[in-house]
């Protein structure tokens, strides 16, 4: 691809529509519609490359890393709200436990999976083989995808992004799986639901 096609290409992906958000020329209800626009592209160019579809296997050595961390890092993140924001840990499953339920069931599908496929399996795509240093692709991602999240005007939304984004695409690398990245994606996203914190990534907090 063209250099300059790229660039435009990432500009229109990437940086136009949170920067519609953040300036308000688009409210924070279009943020899913233009998740799924990006994706939609996204799917029909990884379709038609013939050889960078999403892959959705199971990896399963890879699998048992995933939750291993997860049970590491959720302690913490625990912590992380008790300590903080004490007034809000599991004020999601408390106050509304049908929401909550109907999140963690839709969560993975309608958004981690869209991301992911958006923010690693098509960004791997195009930038990888441009990127040579894996450390230096990996924290481009990340500061991609914590830009991403500054659409909810809060310091929480992008910091575990970025986090989340080294983790997200440090498991894609390893297993080229799709399903991989959106299977650790949805257990951070729900977790963040269940903690009471998700009110930071669905309009700012």
């Amino acid at each position: 691809m063209n250099i300059w096609l790229l660039v435009l290409e990432s500009v229109l992906l990437y940086f136009v529509p949170p920067m519609l958000v953040v300036t308000g020329l688009l409210s924070k209800m279009m943020i899913m519609p233009l998740l799924w626009t990006v994706f939609l592209y996204a799917a029909v160019v990884l379709q038609r490359s013939g050889t960078h579809m999403p892959r959705f296997r199971i990896d399963w050595p890879a699998l048992r890393i995933i939750l291993g961390r997860f049970m590491l890092l959720a302690p913490l993140m625990t912590l992380f709200v008790l300590f903080f924001y004490p007034q809000m840990l599991f004020s999601m499953p408390r106050k509304h436990p049908g929401l909550w339920l109907t999140v963690l069931f839709l969560y993975p599908l309608l958004s981690a999976l869209a991301q992911e496929v958006v923010f690693r399996t098509f960004f791997a795509y195009r930038f990888e083989r441009l990127i040579s240093s894996r450390v230096l692709f990996l924290f481009s991602n990340a500061i991609l995808f914590a830009y991403i999240h500054s659409v909810f005007g809060n310091a929480i939304a992008v910091g575990f992004s970025f986090i989340g984004a080294l983790l997200f695409m440090s498991t894609y690398l390893k297993t080229r799986s799709a399903v991989m990245s959106t299977i650790e994606h949805a257990l951070y996203g729900n977790l963040i639901f269940t903690l009471g914190i998700g009110r930071f990534f669905y309009h700012g907090g």
